[in-house]
């Protein structure tokens, strides 16, 4: 077997690994968007690849699937193809467009009568992701994807370490952690209690501006609403992924529990008219969060992706409103700034705003990351999903780890 990265040996994001078995036959793992315009050729997507298989669905994973040939096979986890068809509704796009497979956690299968795959369900900010063991030619490759052990599905983690596939010959593992630190909150707990001690002394609404996809964080957040007895406001697009959550999860929170209101975002309702959410926008018509928030704000936490300017503006002028920010930093950027960043970037610094960050990353730390190293005890780790890999490199070489080596994108090797 031979094996090439794309890209990703030094770079965060636009992930896409290549496996190539003895008899021809090629497997891509994941085809990411980049994140930045630093590198911006992505021609590979038009190169010969016998199948695709996507680790989770973030856009840097996923996001370039569109430009493969339709008739190339994707395999994807059912609640990831979800998801990512959820962003397209709410987007006024068609569904992922392309041939797709799914597939669940930990049930063996083979792609291309060749790869035999086996999924491992991973702790990562997002319900669904997954490692992968490959194995062809009689070689076993590794591919970390994207995790952590300190989010809700922190047993994942602990089972895979206690239980590891062994003989690896090849670990892919992601090392994003390597130039970062979790700072303050290390633990989605942590960042529970901090948003706890907030909602208890709040006189005015509360926005947390996260993603809705992000469900470890919406449930830190709805659990801390809970023990402050606060209404949590989600916005229609927000509701509609919880639903596809529930279909594999049911103690995630629904819509018609009691703490949960949701905002009747016309842009989004507009996004669903068809027929077929005719169920869904009743649901969502009782749910209505309405205007009692304008009565008694201080009962209130908004979970958003980008707070409601009009809404900031009435509220604003009783007491400090507080925003939370609980999310990566650098969206707040120029580098990475989306839609919404510079409308949070002005109310960061307005003086009747408490602005805080508190976040706890989706991604291994360094302590982490050994661990994960030393009990799948690989021939060789190469580190991917990284801008630091020489960093990487000798933080694991500190530790006794010679098995460290350092590839570079497109190039081919032999395992």
């Amino acid at each position: 077997m031979k094996a090439k990265i794309y890209r990703g040996t030094k770079e965060i994001g636009g992930t896409c690994v290549e496996l190539i078995a003895d008899n021809g036959k090629i497997l891509w793992i994941d085809i990411g968007a980049p994140l930045d315009t630093l590198n911006p050729n992505v021609g590979y997507v038009k190169n010969k690849v016998d199948a695709v298989l996507i680790s989770h669905p973030h856009a840097d994973h996923y996001g370039l699937v569109e430009h493969l040939v339709a008739e190339v096979p994707v395999y994807i986890g059912e609640l990831a193809l979800d998801l990512i068809n959820a962003t397209k509704i709410f987007t006024a796009n068609e569904h992922l467009k392309g041939t797709f497979t799914t597939f669940k956690p930990w049930k063996k299968f083979t792609i291309a009568d060749t790869f035999q795959i086996t999924p491992f369900l991973t702790d990562h900010s997002t319900p669904e992701a997954f490692a992968f063991l490959i194995e062809a030619d009689e070689k076993r490759v590794f591919y970390s994807g994207d995790f952590r052990a300190t989010g809700r599905k922190e047993k994942v983690f602990n089972k895979l370490i206690e239980n590891p596939p062994g003989d690896i010959d090849l670990l892919l593992m992601e090392g994003t952690m390597v130039e970062r630190t979790n700072h303050l909150y290390q633990t989605e707990d942590s960042v529970e209690e901090a948003v706890y001690k907030i909602f208890k002394e709040q006189k005015n609404v509360s926005f947390v501006i996260s993603s809705a996809q992000n469900i470890d964080r919406f449930v830190s957040v709805f659990r801390a609403c809970k023990r402050t007895n606060k209404f949590l406001v989600i916005d229609v697009y927000s509701a509609w992924i919880l639903d596809m959550v529930r279909k594999q999860s049911t103690g995630i929170p629904a819509i018609e529990w009691n703490e949960i209101k949701v905002f009747e975002h016309p842009g989004q309702l507009n996004k669903i008219r068809d027929s077929s959410f005719d169920e869904f926008r009743n649901r969502v018509k009782k749910q209505r969060a309405g205007n009692s928030v304008f009565e008694h704000p201080s009962d209130y936490v908004y979970f958003v992706r980008c707070p409601n300017e009009a809404l900031v503006k009435k509220l604003r002028g009783k007491e400090k409103i507080n925003i939370i920010y609980s999310q990566w930093e650098g969206y707040l950027k120029e580098e990475h700034k989306n839609y919404c960043t510079d409308n949070i970037n002005t109310l960061k610094v307005a003086n009747d705003i408490s602005f805080q960050s508190i976040h706890t990353s989706g991604h291994a730390t360094v302590p982490d990351l050994m661990r994960f190293a030393k009990a799948l005890n690989p021939k060789m780790i190469v580190p991917i999903h990284t801008t630091y890999p020489d960093k990487f490199k000798k933080e694991f070489e500190k530790e006794g780890m010679t098995n460290i080596a350092l590839w570079d994108d497109g190039i081919e090797y032999e395992l």
